[in-house]
């Protein structure tokens, strides 16, 4: 069993057999792009570390109260840790009451888990604050950290885990689990696997909000008439979101998509499109483009998408990122 996991099946057979075997590591960092699963394979493995009644040793029942309130972070040995609201990183008053936290007693479970929750917004502060804990555990505890990757902390974090590295998820694999797991309709499974780009997590966030890819459609279109517009056009654009990152993020995101698909098509690779809607949109820029411009413009979003990690200013940032993009008249 995986789990109920889309994908990941090594992931949960090393973790299942670190239980089963009663050799839990003090500390592991999951690591993989946004919407892959980490914070699901975590909460899932936390589930099968402390389920009241498990299928089989390792694996959670998923229906139990323990399992139920893991689920939804409620369990009073789970100790979770994550950007709050109003905020932009992981503060180290935050790593602190983690830490007054661990140095109490169990209360119901044998033992207590802090579930960090994308650690690569936490300030170098809160980071080092928990340097610490990392190096000398209480016998009754666990760390488990997420974050996009091992380069975004710092090197005596990351020494101090096991790293569980995820990667995307093959379509096939994607568009099987969102059908069987999920009970999603086979053609919209399908198109969801393409869109999410082996993301199971972004598949399902889509299947569940309609809000969610109503919103892709919108930056989508705003991304076609971006690229006929002139400066004028694209400073109005930026202004809209200057004090909105997580919509800049989100737009950023979703146009290097269609990018990375522009990429792949002018380089006449044989990997299929994840914006199978927008393949005609997709043609249209190939024949005006070459490969050393769509990988320029790829390279656009990645820099930017690494400014914005490194708290650089936001409106500057995205102007700087919707002047670069090519021009197109009546694409």
């Amino acid at each position: 069993m995986n789990w109920d996991l889309i994908g990941h099946e090594w992931a949960v057979q090393l973790l299942r057999g670190h239980i089963v075997q009663n050799n839990l590591r003090h500390a592991y960092l999951i690591t993989g792009p946004s919407g892959v699963g980490k914070k699901t394979l975590a909460v899932k493995f936390v589930q099968a570390i402390n389920c009241e009644d498990p299928v089989e040793q390792g694996i959670p029942c998923q229906a139990c109260q323990t399992c139920l309130r893991i689920s939804r972070m409620e369990h009073p040995d789970l100790f979770p840790v994550k950007v709050e609201e109003g905020s932009t990183q992981i503060k180290i008053d935050q790593i602190r009451e983690l830490i007054h936290r661990f140095s109490l007693t169990p209360y119901v479970a044998s033992r207590k888990i802090g579930l960090l929750i994308n650690f690569e917004q936490a300030n170098s502060q809160a980071q080092n604050s928990l340097l610490k804990t990392l190096e000398e555990p209480p016998g009754d505890s666990i760390m488990i950290l997420t974050a996009t990757s091992a380069n975004s902390l710092l090197d005596t974090i990351t020494s101090r885990c096991e790293e569980i590295k995820l990667n995307t998820v093959p379509i096939s694999i994607s568009r099987n689990g969102l059908e069987h797991i999920h009970g999603i309709p086979a053609d919209q499974a399908d198109f969801l696997a393409h869109i999410s780009g082996g993301k199971p997590e972004i598949a399902l966030h889509y299947h569940r909000d309609p809000a969610a890819l109503e919103l892709r459609e919108i930056l989508l279109n705003d991304h076609r008439q971006i690229l006929q517009g002139n400066s004028v056009e694209r400073f109005s654009y930026a202004s809209k979101y200057e004090k909105d990152s997580l919509m800049v993020n989100k737009v950023i995101d979703t146009w290097s998509s269609l990018w990375h698909d522009i990429m792949h098509q002018s380089g006449k690779s044989r990997a299929p499109i994840q914006n199978i809607d927008r393949s005609t949109e997709i043609d249209q820029i190939v024949n005006r483009v070459n490969l050393g411009t769509a990988q320029k413009t790829l390279n656009i979003f990645r820099r930017a998408h690494s400014l914005l990690l490194d708290n650089a200013n936001l409106k500057l940032t995205f102007e700087d990122l919707l002047l670069q993009l090519p021009r197109f008249e009546n694409l």
